[in-house]
């Protein structure tokens, strides 16, 4: 199970209404700081743990506050496994796939829901009803949806319980787990029942036989107010994730041991970062059914800070094996990890900041080059609005081949030039060689000859808002490849 759709309506920067869509893959999140990337992140968190109005609601804003979330995939299955029954009648089916669309709002509706009155608030995780056109809370308990799907968040200041969580559908928990099955199974852990046993619940010297004369005083009261009724303290053995996820985990350094939560925000990420690689490691089809039964969907916050290009790399590839079971959302400033992205396989958002407020557009630019893309230069300019010479070499490149591709009388550079002018760019720079002889051309022509002639002294150099024009009008040319 995955999620295909996210709908902001005046969420934290989010003016009116916005809508997400992702892959079921890996998600990318890219652009300048403060421009609503975490916010996404952050919408998934509202959904779970409900939060106050004026906490979420856009600043200026009229009107309600809402996130609206669109899962697909396992729907069927994951609803099944969770024990959610009463969530059986909300999915609709969708050419052939289920889905089911949750939605926390402030906006207090009055509906009728089994034919009786209810009140929603933001309080209440609500479904939405394809019969009755309309969203329902059918458990009343904000916490059932906790059941559906698990999310591993790793922010850029990560907070050490996230870490460090020994909860069975937490990372530390899930490989825990699975590294102790056959403990479980161990002389050593009957022996340990057999002990647990004799100290809590079997013998005149157990627990249950100090706490007899707290459960008769209980037992009395009760019988005498309400009739016969029995009193039993039980202490049998708790389940096996019980144990678990009172775990914690030790950083020794210069033989000082010292919890993880105490250390810093960088050894803190190193440690969280360094888990997901175990777990994409030690996926197997087991891991991957258990991600149908309760799906664990990761929020990784630009997790190429205080890693080196090549870590960055290694920490990708574990993305990309979880991936196949696990969805993934990482928000990032680093060239290093869009340089795996792939149109076919990923999504891509180009987050900004306008007037108005946060703004946040699907890409489908990158990918101009083919199998070669996306390259740094693409990733530079349509991720971080940054326009490069490398960039623009690409460009050139590839437009002059195509060119010669499309019409074989283009043989050389002043040849294409023309070919440039014909296509409506304009020839208003003039390009003097080193002998002294000139001739007008394109900006685009201009630029390429500043770059491969530096030696030539004899013209100006060009600007920002040069560079950044050319590609503008590459970007637009119309070539056609026969």
């Amino acid at each position: 199970m995955y999620i295909s759709k996210v709908i902001l309506e005046n969420y934290k920067g989010y003016s009116g209404i916005h809508t997400f869509n992702f892959n079921k893959g890996v998600n990318y999140f890219v652009g300048n700081n403060n421009c609503g990337k975490s916010t996404v992140f952050e919408a998934i968190e509202f959904i779970k743990t409900k939060k106050s109005k004026e906490d979420t609601i856009t600043k200026n804003s009229i009107g309600e506050v809402s996130v609206t979330v669109e899962f697909r995939g396992d729907v069927e299955e994951a609803v099944k496994n969770s024990g959610l029954s009463k969530y059986e009648s909300y999915l609709v089916d969708d050419d052939g796939e289920k889905v089911i669309t949750l939605q926390r709002s402030s906006k207090q509706d009055e509906i009728v829901q089994n034919k009786k009155p209810k009140t929603l608030s933001i309080k209440d995780v609500r479904v939405y009803n394809e019969t009755s056109k309309q969203f329902e809370n059918p458990t009343g308990v904000d916490k059932t949806i906790g059941a559906l799907f698990e999310t591993q968040f790793i922010w850029a200041d990560t907070n050490p319980n996230d870490v460090s969580d020994f909860g069975s559908t937490k990372i530390c928990g899930r490989l825990v787990m699975g590294a102790a099955q056959d403990f479980y199974k161990s002389p050593q852990w009957t022996a340990f029942k057999e002990v647990h046993r004799d100290t809590f619940t079997k013998g005149k010297d157990s627990l249950s036989a100090k706490v007899k004369p707290l459960e008769s005083k209980l037992q009395e009261i009760i019988t005498e107010q309400y009739g016969d009724t029995e009193v039993k303290f039980d202490f049998s053995l708790p389940d096996v994730a019980s144990f678990t996820k009172s775990g914690t985990i030790k950083m020794i350094d210069n033989e000082i041991e010292t919890d993880s939560s105490e250390k810093g925000t960088g050894m803190q990420r190193a440690l969280a970062l360094a888990l997901i690689q175990v777990y994409a490691d030690t996926l197997t089809k087991v891991g991957a059914e258990e991600a149908k039964s309760k799906p664990l969907l990761f929020f990784i916050d630009e997790p190429e800070t205080f890693l080196h290009p090549k870590a960055q790399d290694k920490l990708m590839k574990a993305f990309e094996k979880i991936s196949s079971s696990s969805q993934v959302f990482i928000t990032t400033h680093s060239p290093y990890l869009l340089k795996k992205y792939s149109p076919k396989d990923h999504s891509l958002t180009v987050f900004s900041k306008t007037s108005s407020g946060n703004k946040a557009d699907p890409s489908s630019s990158l990918g101009l080059f083919g199998a070669s893309s996306p390259t740094w230069g693409e990733i530079n300019y349509f991720a971080f609005d940054f326009a490069t010479v490398e960039f623009h070499n690409e460009l050139y490149g590839f437009a002059e081949a195509r060119a010669k591709l499309n019409d074989s009388s283009i043989v050389n550079q002043k040849d294409f030039d023309d070919y440039l002018e014909a296509l409506g760019c304009s020839k208003n720079k003039t390009w003097t060689r080193s002998t002294s002889s000139s001739y007008a051309t394109t900006i685009q022509n201009y630029i390429r000859n500043s770059i491969h002639h530096p030696e030539n002294k004899l013209n100006t150099e060009y600007t920002g808002e040069e560079l950044q024009t050319s590609i503008e009008e590459f970007l637009t040319l119309n070539i056609p490849l026969i």
